[in-house]
């Protein structure tokens, strides 16, 4: 990647790092309820605003097509998925028609809709720059909540003592701190030891003190099924010898058995004791309205609908659940169109082009996949989702069923013959059809 190419392109980077920030969502609260003295709530004064204009952005700057940043367009984009996305989003809003909350869904929903433009900037940044974004992005929640519950212990820990820094509990601190490892991780894959020694270091000890269990579990999956693809297809490709795919298939028979005796130990564990009561708490008003739900979470503004503790909480604990109830199966349908298409896209460039690019991206659609299990991240306007998206832009199938490599940079222009044997440059701006 040439030097002009990473000049011109910083300002993504920036951009990209400002999203992770503010769909983390954590650090909004905390200046709302910190430093504002404000309730913290999503149609307050500061969530709103921000998360509209951050929106705004990603929508204009796709749409504004020869004034994107460092003057590159975009590549064009896989139709399903997108199409997908957006009308995740416009199904949302639609479910304001049959709301509980009609103006909350409103609003939520035509978010919703605009946040595939968001994800279509980060499909487009090339792996160091993704890498990098993440990174920093992530780095920084790890670092302020580490200075956070350090300086401000009452402010950084929750009432178990479990490390929440500036975000709104644990749940929401230990994802990032998983991502920050899988970014640490990455950049010692790419020779650059010191920044990746110390994130990685400072986000496995944060992890520690958040107590997430979830997180922790979601890492080491994460971990174990990118490796095992990415090395274990490097090897093969050096070594095609039956030997080596007899250990392959030893090794996967025994990360089966050890996900299978995991999953069988966290499931009896109280936290997941709650989660399937909360589940089953839910099921009774998911019956009620299968196919539309009761409108994009209006379920939670409404009180009166949380008799049992574990419903004022706050969420569903997991996706799929928050999904059926408050998009029904059409929102749950729309869902799975996109993370279908991000997971076998990844997983599908992870085996024919294996290295640290494709590693990163396929540990981090599996880290979001397996969080989704347990903790609503479709319901907030969460990095989650948004990463997901990117990762279905970027890995889906074009035409002829080509995928993004993840080591070409995403809008470098291709080269293209004038006929005469010379070769010029071509941008990569036509609308996918």
């Amino acid at each position: 990647m040439g030097s002009g190419r990473s000049a011109t392109s910083t300002p993504r980077t920036w951009l990209v790092i400002g999203w992770i920030l503010i769909f983390a969502n954590g650090p909004l609260f905390f200046v709302a309820r910190r430093f504002l003295d404000l309730p913290g709530t999503w149609e307050g004064p500061v969530l709103r605003p921000v998360i509209v204009v951050a929106i705004g952005t990603g929508l204009g700057l796709v749409l504004l097509d020869g004034e994107r940043l460092g003057g590159y367009h975009l590549r064009p984009v896989p139709l399903v998925p997108f199409a997908a996305a957006v009308a995740f989003g416009v199904w949302a809003a639609i479910t304001t028609l049959w709301s509980l909350e009609p103006d909350a869904t409103l609003w939520r929903g035509l978010g919703y809709a605009c946040l595939p433009f968001v994800a279509w900037i980060i499909a487009d940044l090339d792996s160091d720059q993704w890498r990098r974004a993440l990174a920093a992005g992530a780095g920084i929640l790890v670092v302020s909540s580490l200075l956070v519950v350090v300086a401000r212990p009452e402010w950084g820990t929750d009432v178990n003592d479990d490390w929440r820094g500036v975000m709104t509990n644990r749940n929401g601190l230990g994802p990032v701190c998983g991502l920050a490892v899988l970014a640490g991780i990455s950049l010692l894959a790419s020779n650059r030891r010191r920044s990746g020694g110390v994130l990685v270091l400072l986000s496995t000890l944060t992890l520690l003190g958040t107590g997430s269990r979830t997180a922790w579990f979601a890492l080491l999956l994460a971990v174990g099924v990118a490796s095992f693809v990415v090395v274990g297809r490097t090897v093969y490709v050096r070594t095609p010898e039956r030997r080596v795919i007899a250990a392959a298939l030893v090794s996967a028979l025994a990360g089966a058995i050890a996900f299978v005796a995991a999953m069988t130990v966290m499931w009896g564990q109280s936290t997941f004791v709650q989660r399937r009561r909360i589940w089953d708490l839910v099921g009774d008003h998911i019956s009620d309205s299968p196919i539309g739900g009761a409108g994009w979470g209006a379920f939670w503004y409404h009180p009166e609908l949380h008799l049992d503790p574990l419903l004022q909480r706050g969420s569903a604990h997991g996706s799929i659940p928050e999904l059926l109830l408050g998009g029904g199966v059409v929102a749950l349908g729309l869902w799975l169109v996109v993370v279908a298409i991000a997971f076998t896209g990844v997983l599908r460039v992870a085996w024919n082009e294996p290295g640290a690019d494709s590693w990163l991206w396929l540990a981090v659609v599996v880290f979001l996949l397996v969080e989704n299990l347990t903790e609503s991240f479709v319901l907030w306007f969460s990095y989650n989702w948004i990463l997901l998206i990117a990762a279905a832009l970027r890995f889906g199938s074009l035409r002829r069923g080509r995928v993004q490599s993840p080591t070409r940079s995403a809008s470098t222009p291709k080269a293209v013959s004038d006929g005469s044997g010379n070769t010029g440059r071509e941008r990569t701006h036509e609308p996918q059809r």
